[in-house]
C-alpha cells in the first residue's frame, strides 16, 4: 500500500513539473524518453571508457616504469659482475712479478675468456705518470699520463680487496667504463676496460616502442652511454641532454635515492629536437654504483603516440561505440516511436468518431502486440456500445409505455392523497368520526385507508375512557380532598385534647410528687421522735404513711407514664395532620389536572363515551364506575 502512495506522489509530482505541451503528446514525450536514454547510454559509454582509458593508461606507465628500474637493473648486474671479475684477476700473483711477458699472456688470456673485458692493463701506482707494467693494448713503454686513463692516478684505495669504477670514458677504440682493484702490496693495479657497448646492447628501450631508446645520463645532464650507439641518428656520447625543462625526469630519478621508490614515468615531455622531435614519454631510475658514479640515472624513451597509441586506440574504439550505440538506438527507437504513434494516432481518430456517433467505424489492425490488443478493445467496446444502444432503444419504448401507466397511477394515487389529507386533516382538527373508505383500485392505498380507520377508531376510543377517566379522577379527587379534611380537623382535635390531658397528668404528678415529699417528712419526723421519746411508738402509724407514700411514688409513676403516652399521641395525631394536609393538597393539585385533560378531550369529537378500565392486583380488573363499589 505504501508503495502504491510513494509512486501515486511521484507522478503527481511529474505531472506538476512537466508542461501539458509535453504531456498531450506521446511522440514528443517519447522523443524527450529517448533523448534521456541515449544521453544517459552515452554518459555511460564515455564514462566507461575514460575509466578503460585511465587503467589502461597507468598500466602501460606501470609497465613503462618497470622497464626503467629493468634497465637500472642491467646497468647495476654488468657493472657488479666486472667488478668481481677485475677483483677475482687481482688476486692473481702473476702481477706482482717482473716478468713483463709473463704478466701480457696471463691478461690476454684472461681477456680472450671474457666476453665483458674490453682491454687489461697493469700500472705502476707509484709512478707520477702510472707507467703501464703490462697491458692487451698497450706496450710496457706506456704511460697513463695526459690521457683519458690519467683518472687511475687519483685514486685511494683503503683495502686491498676494494674496487673503483670510473665513468665513461674515449678509449683508443671505443668508449669504456674502467675498474681498478690493488694489486700485491698495492704498489700496483689492476684495470679492466669493458666496453659501453656491449652494455648497451642489453638495452631494451627500442623493442618496447618503435623509436624508443635508453640512455644513461648524469645528474649534470651529461650522456654516458646511449642504446643508440652505432647507428646514424644516434645522440653523441658526453653531449649535454635537452634543456633544464627536459631534464626534470633526471631530477626526479635522483630523487627517488632516498625513497622506497625504484622508478618513475613521465607520461607527456613536450617535443625536444636533441631527444625526440614530438611529444614522448620518459620512464626514469636510478643507477646505484658502488665506489663509482653516484648520480647517474637510466631514462627509456619513447613517443606518446608509440607508448600510449594503444590507450588512443581504446579511447577512440570506445567512443566510437558508444556513438554506435546511441544511434542504433536512436534509430530503433524513431522508428517503433514512429510505430506506435502512428497506430495511437489512428486509434484515437477512430475513437473520436465513436465519440461522435459513428459505431459503424471500422477497428482492425495487423498487430498482435500491446497495441493490437488495445485495437480489439475498443472493437469490443465499439459492439459493446452497438449491443447497449440497440438495448437502450427498446428500454426507452418500454418506459414510454411504463410512464403512461405511471402517469394514470400517479393521478389516481394524486387524487386519493388528496381526499385522504383532507380526512387526515379533520383528524387533527379533532373531528375523531372521520373513516376513510377503500376503493380496491390500490392495495397500498386501500392498506394505508384500513390502517387510519383502525388507527382512529382506536383513538377515539381511547379519548372516550380518557374523557370518562377525567371525569372519575376529578370527582375522586374532590371526595379524596374533602375527606382528608375531615380526618385532618378530628386530628387537629385529637392532639389538643391530648396536649390538654397531658398538662393535666403534669399538674397532678408534681402535686403527687409534692404530697410524697411532704409525707417523707413527716415519716422521717415522727421516727426521730420517736427515737428521742422513750415510751412512744409510732409502728403502725410509721407504717400507714410509708404506704401511703409508696402509693403515692407509684401514683406519679404512673403519671409519667400517662403523660409520655399522651405526648406520643399528640406527636402522632399532629405527624396524621401534616400527612393528610399533604394528601389534601395532592388531591387538589390532582383534581387540578384533571380539570385540565378534561378541557382538552372536550375538544375532541366522538361518537359515544366509552367507559375507562384499568388494571387493578395482580392482573385483575377494576371499574372506576362508583356504582360498583
Amino acid at each position: 500500500m505504501s508503495d502504491d502512495g510513494s509512486s501515486d506522489g511521484t507522478l503527481k509530482v511529474v505531472r506538476t513539473v512537466v508542461p501539458d505541451a509535453i504531456r498531450k503528446r506521446f511522440v514528443l514525450k517519447f522523443l524527450i524518453v529517448l533523448l534521456f536514454m541515449g544521453l544517459s547510454i552515452g554518459a555511460v559509454g564515455v564514462f566507461a571508457t575514460g575509466q578503460i582509458t585511465d587503467q589502461t593508461q597507468d598500466r602501460i606507465e606501470n609497465e613503462y616504469s618497470s622497464l626503467a628500474d629493468q634497465e637500472s637493473t642491467i646497468i647495476t648486474q654488468w657493472i657488479d659482475r666486472n667488478r668481481q671479475s677485475v677483483r677475482l684477476a687481482s688476486n692473481n700473483d702473476v702481477w706482482t712479478s717482473d716478468d713483463t711477458a709473463t704478466m701480457e699472456r696471463a691478461a690476454q688470456n684472461l681477456e680472450s675468456e671474457s666476453v665483458d673485458i674490453d682491454a687489461l692493463h697493469v700500472v705502476d701506482a707509484t709512478s707520477d705518470d702510472i707507467d703501464v707494467l703490462a697491458s692487451t693494448e698497450f706496450d710496457s713503454s706506456a704511460s697513463f699520463g695526459g690521457t683519458n686513463r690519467e683518472w687511475v692516478g687519483d685514486i685511494e684505495f683503503s683495502s686491498l680487496g676494494q674496487v673503483r669504477t670510473s665513468s665513461v670514458y674515449d678509449a683508443r677504440r671505443t668508449s669504456v667504463i674502467g675498474f681498478v682493484s690493488p694489486v700485491g702490496n698495492g704498489d700496483r693495479y689492476l684495470v679492466l676496460e669493458s666496453s659501453v657497448d656491449d652494455l648497451a646492447s642489453e638495452f631494451q628501450g627500442s623493442q618496447r616502442a618503435e623509436r624508443g631508446f635508453t640512455q644513461v645520463v648524469s645528474g649534470d645532464g651529461t650522456i654516458m652511454i646511449d642504446e643508440r650507439m652505432g647507428d646514424s641518428d644516434s645522440a653523441e656520447l658526453f653531449s649535454t641532454y635537452g634543456d633544464q625543462a627536459s631534464r626534470q625526469p633526471i631530477r626526479d630519478a635522483n630523487a627517488l635515492r632516498d625513497t622506497q621508490d625504484a622508478s618513475g614515468v613521465s607520461s607527456s615531455m613536450p617535443a625536444q629536437q636533441d631527444i625526440i622531435d614530438e611529444e614522448y614519454a620518459v620512464g626514469y631510475a636510478p643507477v646505484f654504483i658502488l665506489n663509482g658514479p653516484d648520480d647517474w640515472v637510466v631514462l627509456v624513451h619513447a613517443p606518446t603516440s608509440e607508448v600510449f597509441g594503444f590507450v588512443q586506440t581504446i579511447s577512440d574504439f570506445g567512443l566510437v561505440a558508444t556513438g554506435a550505440a546511441v544511434l542504433l538506438m536512436g534509430l530503433i527507437g524513431a522508428v517503433l516511436g514512429y510505430n506506435t504513434s502512428s497506430s495511437i494516432d489512428r486509434l484515437t481518430r477512430k475513437a473520436e468518431a465513436m465519440e461522435s456517433g459513428d459505431l459503424d467505424v471500422d477497428i482492425r489492425t495487423g498487430r498482435i502486440d500491446n497495441i493490437g490488443r488495445l485495437y480489439g478493445a475498443f472493437g469490443s467496446m465499439r459492439d459493446s456500445l452497438k449491443e447497449q444502444v440497440q438495448e437502450a432503444e427498446s428500454a426507452r419504448k418500454k418506459a414510454e409505455v411504463s410512464r403512461a401507466e405511471a402517469m394514470e397511477i400517479s393521478n389516481y394515487l394524486q387524487e386519493r392523497a388528496e381526499e385522504y389529507s383532507e380526512i387526515m386533516q379533520a383528524g387533527a382538527r379533532g373531528d375523531l368520526t372521520q373513516r376513510m373508505e377503500p376503493e380496491g383500485e390500490n392495495e397500498a392505498m386501500d392498506r394505508i385507508a384500513d390502517d387510519f380507520n383502525e388507527m382512529i377508531s382506536e383513538l377515539e376510543k381511547t379519548t372516550g375512557q380518557l374523557k370518562t377517566f377525567s371525569e372519575e379522577v376529578e370527582e375522586s379527587g374532590r371526595s379524596v380532598q374533602q375527606s382528608a379534611e375531615t380526618v385532618r380537623e378530628a386530628s387537629e382535635q385529637v392532639a389538643d385534647s391530648t396536649q390538654k390531658i397531658s398538662d393535666d397528668a403534669y399538674n397532678q404528678k408534681e402535686r403527687l410528687r409534692s404530697i410524697s415529699e411532704d409525707m417523707d417528712s413527716v415519716a422521717d419526723s415522727l421516727e426521730a421522735f420517736e427515737a428521742e421519746a422513750d415510751g412512744v411508738d409510732f409502728g403502725d402509724s410509721l407504717r400507714r404513711v410509708r404506704e401511703v407514700t409508696g402509693a403515692l411514688n407509684t401514683a406519679v409513676e404512673l403519671g409519667e407514664e400517662t403523660m409520655s403516652e399522651s405526648e406520643n399521641v399528640a406527636g402522632a395525631a399532629e405527624e396524621q395532620a401534616a400527612e393528610l394536609n399533604e394528601v389534601s393538597s395532592r388531591a387538589e393539585e390532582l383534581v387540578r389536572y384533571a380539570q385540565y385533560l378534561g378541557d382538552g378531550l372536550n375538544n375532541f369529537e366522538t361518537d359515544e363515551e366509552h367507559e375507562f378500565v384499568f388494571q387493578t392486583g395482580a392482573g385483575g380488573a377494576g371499574s372506576a364506575d362508583p356504582d360498583d363499589d
